[in-house]
């Protein structure tokens, strides 16, 4: 199974996947927890930046048009199977992932937060459902809908919620910095 961090330039923290995260950019410490799992034949960042090029890690520039699920789509014809993972959730970390790639047995899961958050960047994708995404994606715009009818969820306690969290702000950012035990909570 291959691995894939979505990453699209953000309007409320602009160039947030490359900011500082404990002395590397934020999205190649997520790379990097993948990887060392062992559990993917590649890690592949899917980028809509117009470039992002960042050392030790392969990016490759997301083409599709509309939203995360067009490039859902389009990631599922290209690759048919593979865990999609937000590539603005530093906090992640190998019980987590493993958790969620013990759950698959050849039907898609996603994670659900301990609130009920249904987190379709936290899921394992596969061929089986491209047609239906297909077609669901000509009349919605968003994937979260679809997730939560045809997947299996994996209910996450507070613990592992709290590693799923998104950075979309400067202070979620410094928020993780923190709980990551990163010292300088000042850089950008």
């Amino acid at each position: 199974m291959k691995a894939v961090l979505f990453a699209k330039p953000s309007k409320r923290l602009p160039g947030k996947h490359l900011m500082d995260f404990c002395a590397e950019p934020m999205i190649k410490r997520i790379f990097r927890t993948l990887e060392s799992t062992g559990l993917f034949e590649r890690v592949i960042i899917l980028s809509k930046y117009d470039n992002l090029g960042i050392e030790g890690c392969r990016v490759e520039k997301d083409e599709s048009k509309g939203t995360l699920i067009n490039s859902l789509v389009d990631s599922i014809k290209i690759l048919e199977e593979f865990i999609a993972v937000g590539g603005d959730m530093p906090l992640l970390d190998a019980d987590i992932i493993e958790n969620l790639v013990g759950h698959y047995h050849g039907r898609p899961v996603a994670a659900a937060n301990s609130d009920g958050l249904i987190e379709p960047l936290f899921a394992i994708y596969n061929a089986s459902i491209f047609a239906d995404l297909l077609e669901f994606s000509k009349k919605n715009r968003k994937i979260s809908p679809f997730v939560e009818e045809r997947f299996e969820l994996v209910r996450m306690d507070p613990e592992q919620s709290a590693k799923l969290a998104n950075v979309n702000t400067l202070e979620e950012l410094n928020n993780a910095r923190l709980q990551a035990g990163c010292l300088n909570l000042n850089r950008q």
